[in-house]
C-alpha cells in the first residue's frame, strides 16, 4: 500500500559553485589519478546521492548524536525528525526518504573547461615531497553552473520550515558538496528558486497540479528571517607577499621552464594558491608546536624511514594524540578494522590573485617561443598584452634564472640551468579559514578550547612571517607580511569573549585579558593531561 501524500513541494534553483567542485566517478581516466563523475550521456554531474547527503547532515548539524534510551533528540533515533523526514532503515524497520534531489547534469559555459589539480603530501623529515603521496584530481571550475531540483512530500498540509531554513544556508553559501570539502573546493550559492505547492488530498488540488505544476509560491514571502548559520569560528586574514609568492604549475612553459598555477574565475584566469596547499602548511605547523610542547619525535619504522601518514600521527608511549587529526583530519587505514578518518574541522578556501587575465593570452605566455639571446622578447610581448598592455610586465610577473654551481669548477652546472616566473608586484585576495565549532562542540567538547588555543598560536606564528606560502620557501620566496586579521564568531558557551567581529593584532594581545587567560589555562591543562602517564 502506498503511503499517504497531502501537500507535495517543488524546490527548483540554479547551485553556482563558489570554488572549484570535485564530485568523483567510476573508473577515473588515463590522464587523472581522482576522475569527474560522467553520467550515461557523456556529461559531468553531480548525483543526487551527494547533494542529499550534505543536505542531510546539513539538517543534522544542530542535534546529538549520542543515544541516550528514549532520548528522540539523537540522530540515532528512529524518531528524530531528521530521521522520519530523510529515511532511515534499523533491522527490518524503517522507510525511504520524504525528500527526493535530482542528479544534476553540468554543461560547461563559454570559455569553462575542466582543470587539473595536482596534490603532494609533505615528508616531514625531509621537507621535500613524501614517496608516494603524490596525485591529481579532476575539478570542475569556479563559476560553473548546474541545476538543483528538489521534491518533498508531505504527509500533512504544514509548511517545512526546516527545509526553507535549509535553502537559506543554501542561499548564503553554508553548504559544501563533494570531496575535499574542507581544502578549497565544494562551496556552492543557491539562485533563482522557484517552488511551486501541490496539493493532493482531493480532486481540485490535483486538477491545479496536472495542468499548472500547482500553486507558485514567492520565496521572498517563505525565505525565514530568523535564520542562524552553525556555530563557528571564521577567520579573514588579509595580507601582502614580500617576496615572490606562488604555487608552480605542473606543465612547464616553453619560454620559462616554472610558470604560477592558474585557475579559472568568472571569463578569465588568475594566479591561486590552493586551500589545500594553505591547510597543509597550517598543519605541519600546527605539528611543530605540538611535538615542541610535548616532546615528541617521529618514530621511524624499521627502515628508520616512517611512512607518511604515521609521521602525521602524534603519539606518546602508547597514547595516541589526536588534536590535530581533529582541527585537520585524518585518512582512513583501510587495514583496521575501526574507523579513523575523519574529516577536518577547518576548512580553507582557495586564494586567489587580484590580477585577471584571459585564458587565451595566458595560453600565449605559456607557449611563447624560447629564444637563443635569453632576452625573452617574444616572451615579454605576449606577457604584455596578457597584463592589458603593461609597458612594464616584468615589474608584475619577473623571468629569473635560476643554476646549481659544481662543486669542482665553482661554475654552472651542466643542465641545471632553469627559468621561473616569479609574481613580484601581484596583490592577492584575503585568505578565509572556517572552523566548524558546531561539530567540534557535538564531537570533541572537550578539546573546544585547547583547539581554538592551538588554531590562534598557529596565526599568530602566521602573522608574524613564521611560516611561508608556497614554491621556493627555502630559496627566497614565499615570506608574508599579514596586514589585518579579522575574526568572527557566534556566542559560545564559556568564551563569550570570542562573539562577534574582533580585529586581531599579531601578538594577540587586544583578545582581551580574560579571554586569553581562559584560553592560556585551557591550553596548559591539556597539556598536563597529555604529560600524564597512561593508565594501564
Amino acid at each position: 500500500m502506498a503511503r499517504k501524500i497531502q501537500t507535495r513541494w517543488k524546490i527548483n534553483g540554479t547551485l553556482t559553485a563558489e570554488t572549484p567542485i570535485h564530485v568523483g566517478g567510476m573508473g577515473g581516466d588515463a590522464d587523472t589519478d581522482l576522475a569527474l563523475a560522467i553520467n550515461g550521456g557523456g556529461y559531468y554531474y553531480i548525483p543526487g546521492t551527494s547533494l542529499a547527503g550534505a543536505l542531510r547532515d546539513w539538517m543534522s548539524k544542530p542535534f546529538s548524536e549520542d543515544n541516550p534510551k528514549g532520548n528522540t533528540n539523537s540522530l540515532k533515533s528512529p524518531d528524530h525528525p531528521i530521521n522520519q523526514l530523510w529515511g532511515f532503515q534499523e533491522k527490518d524497520k524503517g522507510h525511504a526518504s520524504f525528500i527526493i534531489v535530482d542528479d544534476a547534469e553540468i554543461r560547461l559555459g563559454k570559455g569553462q573547461s575542466i582543470e587539473i589539480r595536482e596534490g603532494v603530501g609533505i615528508d616531514r623529515h625531509t621537507g621535500a615531497a613524501a614517496e608516494r603521496f603524490k596525485y591529481s584530481r579532476a575539478i570542475l571550475p569556479k563559476g560553473v553552473s548546474f541545476p538543483l531540483h528538489i521534491t518533498l512530500d508531505c504527509q500533512r498540509d504544514e509548511d517545512p520550515t526546516n527545509v526553507w531554513q535549509l535553502l537559506r544556508a543554501l542561499e548564503i553559501g553554508d553548504i559544501r558538496i563533494g570531496a575535499a570539502k574542507t581544502r578549497g573546493l565544494g562551496r556552492v550559492k543557491l539562485e533563482q528558486i522557484v517552488i511551486h505547492q501541490q496539493n493532493l488530498s482531493n480532486a481540485d488540488g490535483l486538477f491545479n497540479t496536472l495542468l499548472n505544476d500547482g500553486t507558485s509560491k514567492q520565496w521572498k514571502d517563505l525565505r525565514p528571517g530568523n535564520y542562524q548559520s552553525p556555530a563557528q569560528l571564521t577567520f579573514e586574514i588579509a595580507w601582502n607577499p614580500r617576496d615572490p609568492v606562488m604555487v608552480k604549475a605542473e606543465g612547464d612553459g616553453i619560454a620559462i621552464d616554472m610558470l604560477p598555477l592558474v585557475s579559472q574565475v568568472d571569463s578569465g584566469v588568475r594566479f591561486v594558491i590552493p586551500g589545500s596547499s594553505i591547510k597543509g602548511l597550517l598543519r605541519a605547523h600546527a605539528e611543530r608546536i605540538l611535538r615542541t610542547v610535548l616532546d615528541i619525535d617521529i618514530p621511524p619504522d624499521k627502515d628508520n624511514n616512517p611512512k607518511f601518514n604515521d609521521q602525521l600521527q602524534l603519539v606518546k608511549g602508547k597514547k595516541r594524540i589526536p588534536l590535530t587529526d581533529v582541527i585537520f583530519g585524518a585518512a582512513e587505514k583501510s587495514k583496521t578494522k575501526n574507523s579513523e578518518g575523519q574529516m577536518g574541522l577547518l576548512s580553507i578556501d582557495d586564494c586567489y590573485a587580484k590580477l585577471s587575465m584571459t585564458s587565451e593570452n595566458w595560453s600565449a605566455v605559456e607557449n611563447a617561443k624560447k629564444e637563443d639571446t635569453e632576452e625573452f622578447k617574444s616572451f615579454k610581448q605576449a606577457l604584455e598584452k596578457a597584463l592589458g598592455g603593461n609597458q612594464e610586465p616584468f615589474h608584475t610577473l619577473q623571468p629569473a634564472m635560476h643554476v646549481a654551481i659544481d662543486r669542482w669548477t665553482g661554475g654552472a652546472a651542466d643542465g641545471m640551468l632553469y627559468s621561473v616566473l616569479e609574481p613580484i608586484g601581484v596583490e592577492w585576495e584575503a585568505i578565509g579559514l572556517k572552523l566548524d565549532v558546531a561539530r567540534l562542540q557535538r564531537h570533541h567538547s572537550g578539546l573546544l578550547k585547547p583547539a581554538i588555543a592551538l588554531l590562534f598560536l598557529v596565526l599568530r606564528d602566521f602573522a608574524n612571517r613564521k611560516i611561508p606560502i608556497g614554491y621556493g620557501t627555502n630559496r627566497g620566496m614565499g615570506t608574508v607580511e599579514v596586514t589585518e586579521m579579522t575574526s568572527r564568531c557566534s556566542r559560545l558557551k564559556d568564551l563569550e569573549g570570542l562573539a562577534g567581529e574582533k580585529v586581531i593584532a599579531p601578538d594577540l594581545l587586544n583578545l582581551g585579558e580574560p579571554l586569553l587567560s581562559d584560553l592560556t589555562g585551557a591550553w596548559q591543562r591539556w597539556i598536563d593531561h597529555q604529560a600524564e602517564p597512561e593508565v594501564a
